[in-house]
């Protein structure tokens, strides 16, 4: 198993060298990347920057503010190299100590090509949570909420609640990507029009992979792992996201999503391993 880190950011350069300072613990320069998704032109320059400073290879990204589009170029990045594996860390969050070598140890043991981590821990300004409880948190409830227009609530409730009733597994909405293996990687591929979820969708496409046996995609319960930094009021979560139109955030999400799928979906739980 030959192991890339790739780091992707957008925004808050010391956020970005604390995640730089947790990987390279744990991984030479040479089999790190950062990936730079932003608009911002002073920031893209900073972060190069500070890659260049680390001794590490950054990758600028034709940013059209959108993750899944920064998403999409860490995955092609990773396609175009001879490492095995992806270790996908978002710039403003960062890896507990030995936790690349704990990823590699269970992704030879259970043969996986996707390790998806669930109740992961989640820094608020006053606490840690996992993620299940940062979703029902009133940080998180009045971040958000602040930023919706009041015409679009009902919407984004029922939304949500759609996606919810086919992608939670074992009480947790989100399973955020910590491997990714090249047999995976090649079979995938990020909306790039989303605002948010573009991670759940994409996992319910790799979920559907592993049913049909193209892939083996298991999940972790782990809070030794990768830390999930949302003091961040400038990220997607707390910005555009809450912003987006609604019925285009729908159209983009649902499309490619049949019926039969959505059964298929809830017809079983990936394993825990």
């Amino acid at each position: 198993m030959k192991t890339l880190v790739a780091i992707l950011t957008s925004g808050q350069l010391e956020k970005l060298q604390r995640c730089i300072d947790s990987v390279l613990v744990q991984s030479a320069p040479s089999d790190i990347v950062i990936i730079i998704n932003t608009v911002d032109e002073r920031y893209e320059n900073l972060a190069f920057l500070l890659a260049e400073k680390n001794g590490i290879k950054s990758v600028i990204t034709d940013s059209n503010g959108k993750p899944g589009k920064g998403k999409n170029a860490l995955i092609s990045y990773f396609l175009s190299t001879d490492y095995t594996h992806v270790i996908p860390v978002d710039g403003d969050d960062y890896l507990y100590p030995n936790a690349i070598s704990k990823l590699e140890e269970l992704t030879i043991s259970s043969g996986s090509d996707v390790l998806g981590l669930i109740n992961g821990l989640c820094q608020l300004p006053d606490s840690l949570v996992t993620f299940p409880e940062m979703f029902a948190s009133s940080y998180y409830l009045s971040k958000f909420r602040e930023n919706v227009d009041p015409k679009n609530s009902r919407r984004f409730d029922l939304h949500t609640q759609r996606i919810r009733e086919i992608s939670v597994e074992y009480d947790n909405f989100f399973n955020r990507f910590v491997v990714i293996s090249r047999n995976a990687a090649e079979r995938m591929q990020y909306n790039e029009a989303l605002n948010a979820a573009e991670d759940v969708k994409q996992g319910l496409f790799l979920k559907l992979l592993h049913q049909e046996g193209t892939i083996k995609y298991s999940l972790i319960d782990r809070q030794d792992i990768y830390l999930y930094d949302r003091t961040n009021n400038e990220s997607v979560m707390y910005t555009s996201a809450p912003r987006a139109d609604p019925k285009m955030e729908m159209k983009h999400f649902w499309c490619g999503i049949t019926d039969d799928m959505i059964n298929r979906l809830k017809a079983f739980k990936l394993e825990c391993i």
